[in-house]
């Protein structure tokens, strides 16, 4: 395909019905609620510019902070808007000695390559399900024809990556994540000092071990580095338990096998807890079939009351996953944390806390105010008896917690939540005391919005909190990576980037230690 052109892929006539289907998504995006400033891509690559800095940054806040983010690559759209379309771009802050930079690029999975190529959108993007469905039939079935014929890359689903969610490491490599497919290797090198990458790598499947999607949070056992996944086949209906070790695939199976019709929409984000893997069986579904039937795959099944599986965290041969029935419909999009605990009746149980959303738009429309609003809630499971106990804690919209990680799975004080009442992202965290149940301040955007208050734990500190959260706040025209104390909430500095930065949301932090690690290729 060395010489392949649009023009080349398809016909006179196909390219017709391709610029009217683009003629009539960007119709609609006009009017759409993603229509606003944050949502607008940039396009331009910077490698390591120098920065400004206001106040003071932490002596021991040496690193790299890496944000990733769907970003367009192309002006001409053949989908109707949405957060998640686009390829993945990385924004990238290094802090060392005194000198900080920015960076930024497009992850360039083999879906972007090709697309990067032609010059064109070619690959459905997540509206083309989510809100389209019907409209986009005779686009999503020439595309398909096209990877038939052999036209352009015949990727299969577990292929077609945008690596777009999040960004984390294992054992020295670096990995874009969106859930749906195959994780991303980033290829990584250093350059006096300095993480240099420009968004090249590979899909990583472990020597084709690896059967199923990668989730995009990986949860992450802070006693060994271990990776978990609990993830979703799209096209089987499977949920597939895998542990990463050492950086290698200890364990990959199949733990659940959804019947036909209405599955799972998402399974985005789970507990690892001491001897438990835990997760959310939604009341938003997907159905395939409802393709050309409907505007959207997904709907929000109040009849089906959300529950939560619990698997053995080491699940051997004859292990299944345990049904905890809870009383009412929900979608829960990300977890705080949870561990085990006994109860004052001597019982075994699980406690967890997570914002839920008590109903949710067929269309998904996520990070917008058309997006409905979730409540703070505590969960006990009770391992003896099957009880379920569930409490809301707050009455606010919040959303995308943090936690200090080297805790998580195991009992905590302090969560971090995103204040999302502004409908477009945060404009604050409320911090939270997890014992206690009470609020413990609260801390201000101002006039900036954020995607994901990441805590970073302070060189030798004791305390759970003592710490920063670190946050990429967007404005129309600017961007700044900002510095507050985890204790007091207070700014301790803003880290002012040369351009706008896409609203976004996940987000690591790479501390000497990890970075010395990627260099030496463990």
């Amino acid at each position: 395909m060395s010489d392949t052109t649009i023009e080349t892929i398809f016909s006179s006539e196909e390219l017709q019905l391709l610029d009217q289907i683009s003629a009539d998504a960007e119709a609609y995006n006009r009017t759409s609620v993603y229509n606003v400033p944050g949502y607008q891509p940039v396009s331009h690559e910077t490698r390591h510019v120098p920065v400004k800095v206001v106040g003071q940054l932490p002596k021991d806040l040496r690193g790299v902070y890496l944000r990733n983010g769907a970003n367009a690559r192309f002006k001409k759209t053949m989908s109707r808007a949405h957060a998640f379309n686009g390829t993945g771009m990385l924004h990238q802050v290094q802090i060392r000695d005194g000198e900080v930079t920015y960076s930024n690029f497009f992850v360039r999975t083999p879906r972007d390559a090709f697309e990067e190529k032609v010059g064109r959108e070619i690959y459905p993007q997540f509206s083309d399900l989510a809100n389209g469905a019907t409209s986009q039939q005779s686009k999503l079935k020439l595309i398909e024809s096209k990877k038939a014929q052999g036209a352009i890359p015949n990727l299969t689903p577990l292929e077609l990556s945008t690596a777009s969610t999040a960004v984390q490491m294992h054992k020295g490599k670096l990995y874009c994540l969106n859930e749906t497919a195959f994780p991303f290797v980033l290829n990584t090198r250093e350059v006096e000092g300095r993480l240099v990458m420009d968004g090249t790598g590979h899909l990583e499947t472990w020597g084709g071990k690896l059967q199923s999607p990668f989730s995009a949070h990986p949860r992450i056992d802070p006693k060994n580095g271990a990776f978990y996944n609990i993830s979703i086949h799209r096209q089987n209906g499977g949920v597939f338990y895998s542990r990463l070790e050492d950086g290698e695939l200890k364990d990959h199976q199949l733990i659940h096998q959804q019947g036909p019709g209405g599955r799972m929409a998402y399974l985005h984000d789970y507990i690892v807890s001491e001897n438990y893997v835990i997760f959310p069986d939604p009341s938003l579904r997907s159905d395939r079939s409802r393709i050309g039937q409907e505007e959207s795959i997904y709907y929000f099944d109040v009849d089906y009351k959300m529950r939560w599986g619990v698997l053995p965290r080491y699940p051997k041969a004859g292990d299944t996953v345990r049904w905890f029935e809870t009383h009412e419909p929900g979608f829960i999009w990300h977890m705080v944390n949870g561990w085990e605990q006994t109860g004052q009746d001597g019982h075994k149980q699980i406690v967890m806390f997570a914002p839920l959303f008590k109903d949710y738009p067929n269309g998904v429309p996520i990070h917008s105010p058309e997006e409905s609003h979730s409540k703070f809630h505590k969960w006990v499971l009770d391992l003896d008896t099957g009880a379920v106990e569930a409490k809301q804690l707050l009455d606010g919209a919040f959303e995308r917690p943090s936690i200090n990680t080297n805790h998580s799975g195991f009992p905590c004080r302090y969560a971090y939540l995103l204040d999302e009442s502004s409908g477009y992202m945060g404009k604050g965290v409320l911090k939270y005391d997890l014992q206690e149940e009470r609020e413990v301040g609260y801390l201000s955007y101002g006039d900036a919005l954020g995607g994901e208050p990441l805590f970073v734990p302070r060189e030798g500190a004791f305390a759970e909190d003592d710490g920063y959260l670190v946050d990429l706040l967007m404005k129309e025209n600017d961007a700044a990576l900002v510095v507050f104390s985890a204790t007091t909430l207070q700014e301790l500095a803003r880290i002012h980037l040369p351009a706008r930065v896409p609203f976004g949301v996940h987000a690591c932090w790479l501390n000497q230690e990890r970075l010395a690690e990627m260099h030496r290729g463990e």
